[in-house]
């Protein structure tokens, strides 16, 4: 007796323990999963809404830079000046100049309403190309000790130093480019040797290189109106350049310097355009931190980084709390199933051989206890769940060969139907042979709808397919062969009358989809029809060959009529 209770009892824990534990290991391991994907798409949301801040200033600048230069490329055009160069006579010297100091004012003018109305900037100047043969130098202007725009000395490009990459690239680099390009950040000599970010454009006029025109911002600039930006508890953003270099960070000391991030970060992931869905980590400091970056319109990168131990706290308390409810339910589950056993066990053996009986099959069994003890009762539910049973094994006799979602008789079903109708080819021969043919139907456009709107909205597709093949050939079996392919057998007066039904079904489905309003409640299916054929057909697998054939060829034609 007490070997019974025992072995009841630690089957029991044993499934319950294994219940918990897999429940709770898959509400820990779903809970992880989703609390990586929402922290994931939080810190991309941060970096691009940080990305879309510092490309509207940015933009604001380069949008006027590019107004500048129409101006400037305008103002050219009407410049007309048969000496370039710096070989020409005093006269055309004289001429050149004359003509640039006018150019020059002209565009100072301009660019400096531009300017006024430019958010952040802190200079805008024209420098001139002393080869150009002009002695003209263009402007500077600058605001670094104000509010206001105050005019310096004209940058003169005879005073730059080629080699001197560092103070000079705001000129070179466009040259070089040949084209608009951003600068920085680098350290300006006009501007004391503080960090500069600069959008500047090469000149040309008939070949020539005019000058360079351009505008600045300080680099801290930018640092300021991300170093105010939190992600979770004590995260921050901070800057990389192109190559996934660190120039800001609010923990280095080096601002402008390129730093390498992490040895435990790949730098070629850092090349991206962004993160995007990718969840980064790395380790800084002994400390795992995550990471989320979007690239500026300058090509430099703002990056949002946060302690792993912040982002998943909330992750590690739901766990704990699983962990102590999993626990809970285990222990209270475990000392009702020991009171529980102890009590049940004794009753239980004197149902020995009836339960043995029913497992061996034997539905007849006499249960004919009829007391009102736990035994009694026990009976009484042997007794029921005999009853149930015989009811249950005759209904699954039923439903072994019914699709569970339309209704009507499934693959199995459709087999069988094959092997009697093959019998009776095999047993009519050619003397007496059954009169039957085969219809296939295939749904189209099934994947699109469950893509597009879900598979309830195909199953209801389905579904209506189903019902509109059934109340057409209401006298033949409908079975559904898998996913959404359906197949009929015609026989009798649906066989006679096979040609006009299959109009039926195209007028039907014609009527039903000029009304439809979504395209899950349209009738859309190719269709192909076999008709067995006694001197050529040794059975029904030829048939439905040559159904499933034309069913084939007529979705191609639907394919194409609806791709021209």
């Amino acid at each position: 007796m007490h070997s019974i209770r025992i072995k009841i009892t630690a089957v029991t824990i044993a499934a319950i323990l294994t219940s918990v534990l897999a429940l709770g290991g898959l509400g820990v391991l779903s809970i992880g999963m989703e609390s990586d994907r929402s922290s994931t798409e939080k810190m991309r949301l941060i970096s691009e809404n940080m990305q879309r801040k510092l490309d509207a200033y940015l933009d604001s600048l380069k949008q006027s830079v590019n107004m500048a230069i129409r101006i400037a490329g305008d103002s050219l055009d009407d410049l007309d000046i048969e000496y370039l160069g710096n070989s020409g006579t005093p006269e055309q010297v004289e001429a050149l100049d004359a003509a640039m100091k006018k150019h020059c004012a002209d565009v100072e003018h301009a660019f400096g309403s531009i300017a006024n109305s430019t958010n952040g900037i802190v200079t805008y100047y024209y420098c001139i190309n002393s080869d150009y043969g002009s002695n003209e130098h263009g402007f500077f202007w600058s605001k670094l000790d104000g509010d206001e725009f105050q005019k310096q000395p004209p940058l003169d490009s005879r005073e730059l130093d080629r080699g001197d990459i560092d103070h000079t690239t705001w000129y070179y680099s466009p040259l070089k480019a040949g084209s608009a390009v951003w600068v920085g950040p680098y350290k300006a000599h006009f501007l004391g040797e503080q960090w500069t970010i600069s959008y500047v454009a090469p000149i040309y006029h008939q070949g020539f290189v005019v000058g360079v025109l351009g505008m600045d911002i300080l680099f801290d600039t930018m640092i300021s109106q991300i170093s105010s930006l939190r992600a979770y508890d004590s995260g921050f953003a901070f800057l990389m350049d192109r190559d996934g270099h660190v120039i800001y960070h609010p923990d280095m000391q080096s601002r402008g310097v390129p730093v390498s991030m992490s040895q435990s970060l790949d730098e070629e992931l850092l090349r991206r355009r962004s993160s995007g869905d990718m969840m980064i980590r790395y380790i800084r400091n002994q400390k795992q931190w995550q990471l989320a970056f979007a690239t500026l319109t300058d090509d430099h990168k703002v990056a949002v980084t946060a302690p792993v131990s912040e982002i998943t706290a909330s992750q590690r308390q739901l766990m704990l709390i699983i962990l102590l409810v999993a626990a809970v339910i285990l222990a209270v589950f475990t000392l009702a199933i020991l009171f529980l056993m102890n009590a049940l066990t004794k009753p239980l053996l004197r149902l020995t051989m009836a339960s043995q009986k029913l497992l061996a099959g034997d539905y007849d069994v006499e249960l004919d206890y009829e007391g009102r003890d736990e035994v009694g009762i026990l009976t009484a539910a042997f007794r029921q769940m005999r009853n149930y049973l015989q009811l249950y094994i005759s209904d699954l006799n039923s439903r072994a060969y019914k699709d569970a979602m339309t209704g009507v008789k499934n693959k199995g079903a459709f087999t069988a139907s094959m092997a009697r109708l093959n019998d009776t080819i095999r047993l009519g021969g050619q003397d007496k042979p059954p009169q039957f043919s085969i219809v296939t139907f295939d749904c189209n456009d099934l994947k699109q709808i469950n893509d597009e709107y879900g598979h309830d909205c195909g199953d209801i597709y389905l579904q209506a397919t189903c019902t509109m093949i059934c109340k057409v050939f209401a006298h033949s079996p409908v079975f559904r062969m898998g996913g959404d392919e359906f197949s009929v057998i015609l026989q009798r007066s649906d066989y006679n009358n096979r040609e006009e039904l299959l109009k039926t079904f195209d007028a039907c489905a014609e009527e039903r989809n000029a009304t439809a309003e979504h395209p899950w409640q349209c009738i859309n299916v190719a269709k192909g029809m076999a008709v067995y054929q006694p001197y050529a057909d040794t059975s029904v697998e030829q048939v439905l060959h040559r159904a499933d054939e034309l069913m084939y060829e007529d979705k191609r034609r639907c394919k194409s009529s609806r791709g021209n």
